[in-house]
């Protein structure tokens, strides 16, 4: 069976505000809603958590624990379990969180569960920001404490493997069963078309990318009699890949989803 996490479920949550300072833009040559700190480019960046050092202790951030500056007004990322999506007044060298909206996803683990707690109370904070090189930044906040950032490379598209690992139903997120992990991928290849292990079956088809879609051809693949859980990701897998769809690709993770809203994540294979 599949499991089931609403990680697509938001509710809302009111994170602390502190009193915002108007800034004056004169002279500022930077297109509108951009941010820049030292020089370097916030916005359209993702922003990796490596780690927090709290009251002088340094713990290493979990995976996927991130921060990305959407424009001047809007940040959003993950604490390293519930993912954040807040109002914020972004300047050059600070970043003040508001109003936010907060999955509400269970932690079981205790150590990600306490990361996601302290950099959730960090974050609600007014932190300044200064940027090391043109990829880190420190967040700072009035105590000291800091949070340690690098920018986060997204993988390519064309010759990586993309290892499936999720499957989206609307807003429902479905991780696969220990049977069927490691079974399903996707390889996009210059030639235009994809290499596709479909849990079971494996085939080829064209893939187009424009203009923020991927539009699969019809697929050619082998015809094994698949049962069970490899049956069912077969099945999902190739209602997905069909047609036009949309697509993500966020540092090492890739998205697909059909008009209907379900989906496929995947996760770039580490080399």
């Amino acid at each position: 069976m599949f499991t089931q996490r609403s990680t697509r479920a938001l509710f809302t949550a009111a994170l602390p505000l502190a009193a915002l300072t108007a800034v004056a833009a004169c002279g500022n040559e930077k297109a509108p809603g951009t941010v820049q700190a030292g020089g370097v480019p916030l916005t359209g960046a993702t922003w990796h958590v490596q780690s927090m050092t709290v009251d002088g202790a340094t713990t290493k951030a979990p995976s996927g624990a991130y921060v990305k500056f959407l424009s001047d007004e809007r940040v959003r990322g993950n604490y390293g379990c519930n993912s954040f999506d807040a109002d914020a007044r972004v300047t050059d060298d600070s970043v003040d969180l508001g109003k936010a909206t907060v999955t509400d996803e269970a932690c079981t683990d205790t150590g990600r569960r306490a990361f996601n707690e302290s950099l959730a109370r960090a974050l609600a904070d007014k932190n300044t920001i200064k940027a090391q090189g043109d990829d880190r930044l420190t967040l700072t906040r009035a105590g000291g404490d800091t949070i340690a950032l690098a920018k986060q490379r997204d993988a390519r598209l064309t010759g990586t493997k993309w290892m499936v690992d999720t499957l989206y139903t609307g807003d429902v997120a479905r991780s696969l069963p220990k049977a069927a992990q490691g079974r399903a991928r996707l390889v996009f290849g210059k030639d235009g078309h994809v290499d596709v292990r479909l849990g079971c079956n494996s085939g080829r088809a064209k893939a187009t990318v424009k203009d923020g879609h991927l539009t699969f051809g019809p697929l050619t693949s082998t015809k094994m009699g698949c049962v069970g859980e490899a049956a069912e990701l077969e099945k999902a897998m190739r209602g997905v890949l069909d047609g036009r769809t949309s697509y993500a690709v966020k540092g090492d993770a890739l998205t697909v989803t059909a008009p209907d809203g379900t989906g496929i994540g995947l996760s770039a294979a580490k080399k």
